[in-house]
């Protein structure tokens, strides 16, 4: 008994040491807080350095485009006086064009009532090719746009003179009766039909003028069988009229 109550102390203090204090406890709590606090301080640091370099290169950008923008607005501060000379040269232009527009108004009003005189001189076959042309004349004001009456105009003059070029040959009716009529251009016609029905026609100032002219009939009616490829080419001598 003398001896086992050493042991038991030993294992009593043992024990008690291998318990820590609650100071201990808390001290080493207070710590491990400390530790954490410190390591998100550490963490939010690295996160502001972060963002105060994000910032810092947003703001050299901002600068950039403002040195760039300065830049552009000096150049152009520079290309006014350019620019100044460019909108009066477009004034100057479109001044030009009025202009223009003007004397080409002025000179379809003098020259559509001349056309539609002359027009009456084209042979049926040809105002019947310019019957759209004309009517765009006949409806022209003046003041209008004189675009269309001008194209008008042109296309006229180049049907008239295409006609002028050729021999046109053509279906007509002649004292009653069917002929063939064949154009020399602008310049005279001839027509036969049945019977020795024939004749020539010349433009007049109100049309075209027929002359009823029998003896000519078969003289003109070789002319259409050499013209159908019925008879070799050979000359022909007809009455010719020219006002």
């Amino acid at each position: 008994m003398h001896r086992a109550i050493p042991i038991f102390c030993i294992l009593s203090l043992r024990l008690a040491a291998q318990q820590p204090d609650a100071a201990v406890i808390e001290l080493r709590e207070t710590i491990s807080k400390i530790v954490d606090v410190q390591t998100m301080e550490s963490k939010e640091r690295l996160d502001w350095e972060a963002r105060k370099a994000e910032m810092a290169a947003l703001l050299e950008l901002h600068q950039r485009e403002l040195e760039l923008l300065n830049e552009e607005l000096e150049k152009a501060g520079q290309s006014a006086p350019g620019h100044v000379d460019s909108t009066e040269d477009l004034k100057a232009e479109i001044a030009s064009l009025k202009a223009a527009r003007r004397n080409a108004s002025e000179a379809a009003a003098r020259t559509i009532p001349r056309t539609l005189a002359l027009s009456k001189r084209f042979p049926a076959p040809l105002q019947k090719d310019c019957e759209t042309d004309l009517a765009t004349l006949s409806t022209w004001k003046s003041g209008e746009d004189p675009r269309a009456a001008l194209q008008a105009e042109l296309s006229i003059l180049a049907k008239a003179d295409q006609f002028n070029r050729r021999l046109t040959r053509v279906a007509d009716i002649r004292g009653n009766r069917e002929v063939e009529v064949l154009y020399l251009g602008l310049a005279a016609a001839y027509y036969t039909g049945r019977g020795g029905n024939a004749g020539t026609g010349h433009p007049g100032p109100d049309g075209w003028v027929w002359t009823d002219q029998p003896g000519i009939a078969d003289e003109i009616n070789r002319i259409f069988d050499t013209l159908d490829k019925k008879r070799p080419p050979s000359m022909a001598t007809l009455p010719l009229k020219i006002d």
